[in-house]
C-alpha cells in the first residue's frame, strides 16, 4: 500500500513538472525547433529514407544473387512410365533358336511367346529423395537496370529536396503564427492600457457626478464605453490564446508546453532587417518548386532512356550446383549412403524481336510526359518572378501603411488625450470622449493589423527569395 502511493505521488509530481515547464523562443529558434519536430518535416524525412532505400532495392538487383534450396518427397505411388511391346517375353528368333535346342536335347522350354501389341508398364527410383542445391546469378548487362539505378537515384535527391521545402513551408507557417501571437498579445496590452486610463476618468467622473458637478449621462456613456472594451479584451486574450496554440502546433511543440517568445514586433520590424531583404536580387535557381520540378524533368528524360533500353539485350551468367539422395526408407543422414551430384554453369541472353508496337506506344507517351514536365518547369519559372514581384510590392505596400498608420494612430493619441483634458475641465462632452477614444480604438486596430501585414508581407517575400 505504502510503495502505490509512493508511486502515485511520483507520477503526480512528474505530470506537474510537464504541464509546468516553459520554453524560451525568439523567432528564428521556434523555426529552428519546427525544423526538427513539425509533423510535415517528419514525413518528408521519412519519405526520403524511403526513397533511399529504393535506391540500395534497385542497386541489389545488379549484385550477384545467392539462392540456396532444399526438397525432400515422399512418393506414395511412384511415377509408371510405359513402353511399346512386351519387353519382358523372348523375341522371336530367341524362341526359334531355341525350339531347336529343345527338340535336340528333350529338355522343354517354358518361355512365354512375345507378344508386338503389348504394352509394358515400368517403375523405376526409390519412393523418398531428398535434393539440395544452390544457384549463384549474376547480371551482366540490362539497359533497364542502369536506366532504372540512374532513376531511383534522382528520385532520392528529388525527395531531398522536398525536405528543404517542407522545411521551407514550416518555418513560412510558423513565422506567420509566430506574428499572430504577437499581435495578438500587443492589441490585447494595448486594450488593456486604453481601460486603465477609462476607469480613471470613469472613477473621477463617478464622483464629480456624486458631488453634483456631473451629469448622470456622462458616467452612463463611460460606463457604456468600458463594457465595449472590456468584451474587447476578452476577445483580444482568447484569440491570443488560439495563436499561441496554433504555434505551438505548427512548431511540433506539445500544446501543454508554457511559451514565451523572446522577440517582439518592434525586434521584427527593425529597419536594418528591412533594408537587407530589399537588396537581396530574384533567382530562380533558388526556388523550391522549380529545382524540384527540373528533377520531374530529369526523370521523365530518364524515362525515355528507359523504353530504349528495352530493345537492347540483356545478357546475364549461372551457376547451379545440387546433390540428390535416392532412399527406400529415410536414412538420409546416413553419411555412408551415397549422393549424387549435378553441377552445370551457363550464359542467358534475351533479345526482345518483336512487341506489336507497344514499345512504341510506351516510347512515345514517356515523350509525352517528358514534354508536359517541361511545360510545368517553365510554368513555374514564370510563376516564381510573379510571386516574387507580388511579394515585393506587397511588401513595399505593407512598408507603406505601416507607416501611414503609425502617423494616424500617433494623432488620434494626440486627440484623445486633448479631448480628455477638456473633458477634465469640463469643456467637452462624455460623448465627444467616447467619440474619442473609439477612434483611437479603431486607429490602434488598423496600426495593428498594418503591422501584422507588414510581418506577413515581409515572410511571404522571405519564401520567394528562398531565403527562410
Amino acid at each position: 500500500m505504502i510503495a502505490k502511493n509512493l508511486t502515485t505521488l511520483v507520477l503526480l509530481l512528474c505530470s506537474l513538472f510537464t504541464v509546468g515547464q516553459s520554453q524560451s523562443f525568439s523567432l528564428v529558434e521556434a523555426q529552428n525547433y519546427a525544423v526538427e519536430h513539425a509533423f510535415a518535416v517528419k514525413n518528408a524525412r521519412m519519405d526520403a529514407a524511403k526513397a533511399e532505400s529504393d535506391v540500395k532495392e534497385t542497386l541489389a538487383i545488379g549484385l550477384p544473387q545467392l539462392n540456396a534450396s532444399l526438397e525432400y518427397n515422399n512418393f506414395i505411388d511412384i511415377p509408371t512410365q510405359v513402353a511399346q511391346g512386351d519387353i519382358f517375353g523372348f523375341p522371336a528368333y530367341l524362341n526359334e533358336f531355341l525350339g531347336g535346342v529343345s527338340q535336340e536335347t528333350g529338355v522343354p522350354i517354358n518361355a512365354p511367346p512375345a507378344d508386338p501389341d503389348a504394352i509394358s508398364e515400368l517403375q523405376f527410383g526409390s519412393d523418398q529423395t531428398v535434393t539440395a542445391g544452390i544457384t549463384a546469378s549474376q547480371l551482366i548487362f540490362d539497359g533497364s537496370f542502369f536506366v532504372g539505378l540512374q532513376a531511383s537515384k534522382a528520385y532520392a535527391e528529388t525527395m531531398v529536396l522536398n525536405i528543404e521545402k517542407s522545411e521551407a513551408d514550416t518555418k513560412t507557417a510558423v513565422a506567420e503564427a509566430y506574428h499572430m501571437v504577437l499581435i495578438s498579445r500587443e492589441n490585447a496590452r494595448i486594450l488593456a492600457e486604453s481601460k486603465g486610463v477609462l476607469e480613471t476618468t470613469f472613477n473621477e467622473t463617478s464622483e464629480l457626478y456624486k458631488n453634483g458637478f456631473a451629469e448622470e449621462m456622462d458616467v452612463d456613456q463611460l460606463q457604456l464605453t468600458l463594457a465595449d472594451l472590456e468584451s474587447r479584451i476578452n476577445y483580444a486574450e482568447k484569440q491570443a490564446k488560439i495563436a499561441e496554440d496554433m504555434l505551438k502546433f505548427q512548431m511540433g511543440l506539445d500544446l501543454n508546453t508554457e511559451m514565451t517568445l523572446t522577440d517582439n514586433v518592434d525586434s521584427l520590424t527593425s529597419g536594418d532587417e528591412v533594408g537587407s531583404m530589399l537588396m537581396t536580387p530574384f533567382s530562380i535557381s533558388n526556388n523550391y518548386d522549380y529545382r524540384i520540378q527540373s528533377s520531374y524533368v530529369t526523370l521523365a528524360e530518364l524515362g525515355i532512356k528507359n523504353e530504349k533500353a528495352r530493345s537492347l539485350p540483356s545478357i546475364g551468367a549461372f551457376y547451379s550446383y545440387s546433390e540428390n539422395a535416392q532412399r527406400f526408407e529415410f536414412n538420409f543422414f546416413d553419411g555412408d549412403e551415397a549422393w549424387y551430384p549435378t553441377q552445370l554453369w551457363g550464359v542467358q541472353l534475351s533479345l526482345p524481336i518483336l512487341a506489336g508496337g507497344g514499345g512504341g506506344q510506351r516510347l512515345q507517351k514517356a515523350k509525352i510526359d517528358l514534354e508536359r514536365a517541361e511545360a510545368a518547369l517553365s510554368q513555374i519559372e514564370q510563376g516564381a518572378m510573379l510571386e516574387y514581384n507580388a511579394a515585393s510590392s506587397d511588401f513595399d505596400h505593407a512598408l507603406e501603411q505601416r507607416d501611414i498608420q503609425n502617423r494616424n494612430f500617433l494623432l488620434a493619441q494626440r486627440i484623445f488625450d486633448k479631448t480628455q483634458i477638456k473633458y477634465n475641465e469640463g469643456v467637452a462632452s462624455s460623448f465627444d470622449l467616447t467619440q474619442a477614444q473609439n477612434q483611437l480604438l479603431t486607429s490602434q486596430g488598423n496600426y495593428i493589423n498594418a503591422t501584422l501585414q507588414l510581418l506577413n508581407a515581409r515572410t511571404r517575400l522571405n519564401k520567394a527569395l528562398s531565403t527562410l
